[in-house]
């Protein structure tokens, strides 16, 4: 597999202007974006995990896949939109209120807790991160709940990358995934299920986000833990991820 970045290419990303990516990311996520790159085939990316009691009513109390809990395009503020305004929320879900709460700091409800990612360079310029047994918070927060694990978690990550044709991202985990490129959605595996795998090529999709090569986009990736009994988190990838 060919390397998509060389040292011009990401040189010419961190020139371009960065203000594109300054609106609309939420400031209580900045404090923790500083990428690590120690080219040792090694990337660090920052992440907020949100920890939750099992009493909020998203989380343990449902099942099944289900598409479209959010809206396609992403908010003002860097977070999803509900996409259900009628009373009653959707089939895994209580209403915007609640939801809202998954990707926002609310006091009481969840606590934020900064961390990291690694991933591997698995060939060159093919990144992965792997964990299918990824408890990333266990004792922490609110606690694992009387669980052998802590279960009920969100995971959000706001990051940038620069489109070279070719460029591929697959996911794989349970629960929900909402993957947003260029303030697009690409990647909706919503619900409370099993791991389910989804691969997108760029190129295939580029219309749809508004995308053109040798240009810098945002890359906004959203996931939820709400159900026991397992919790998978991997993906692989040929874009070079960096922080905003």
């Amino acid at each position: 597999m060919v390397r998509i970045s060389t040292f011009s290419t990401l040189l010419l990303s961190l020139i371009i202007s960065s203000q594109a990516f300054a609106e609309g990311h939420p400031a209580d996520y900045s404090s923790a974006c500083e990428c690590k790159s120690p080219y040792n085939g090694t990337r660090t990316i920052p992440v907020v995990i949100r920890d939750f009691k099992r009493s909020h009513p998203d989380f343990e109390a449902f099942q099944g896949v289900e598409f479209g809990i959010v809206k396609e395009q992403i908010g003002d503020d860097g977070r999803p939109q509900y996409a259900h305004e009628a009373a009653g929320g959707s089939a895994t879900t209580t209403g915007k209120a609640n939801f809202d709460q998954w990707f926002r700091d609310v006091t009481g409800v969840n606590t934020a807790i900064p961390m990291s990612l690694t991933l591997t360079e698995i060939e060159p310029g093919f990144w992965q991160y792997r964990n299918n047994n990824f408890f990333p918070i266990d004792n922490k927060g609110f606690g694992n709940q009387g669980n052998n694990h802590n279960f009920h978690f969100t995971l959000e990550t706001h990051l940038k990358f620069y489109y070279v044709p070719g460029g591929i991202f697959t996911f794989r985990g349970d629960d929900d995934v909402f993957l947003f490129i260029n303030g697009k959605l690409a990647v909706d595996i919503g619900g409370v299920h099993s791991a389910i795998e989804k691969t997108i090529s760029l190129d295939d999709i580029a219309d749809v986000l508004e995308i053109e090569p040798y240009h810098t986009y945002s890359f906004d990736l959203f996931f939820a833990e709400r159900h026991t009994t397992e919790s998978n988190f991997q993906f692989q990838t040929t874009l070079e991820l960096e922080c905003l």
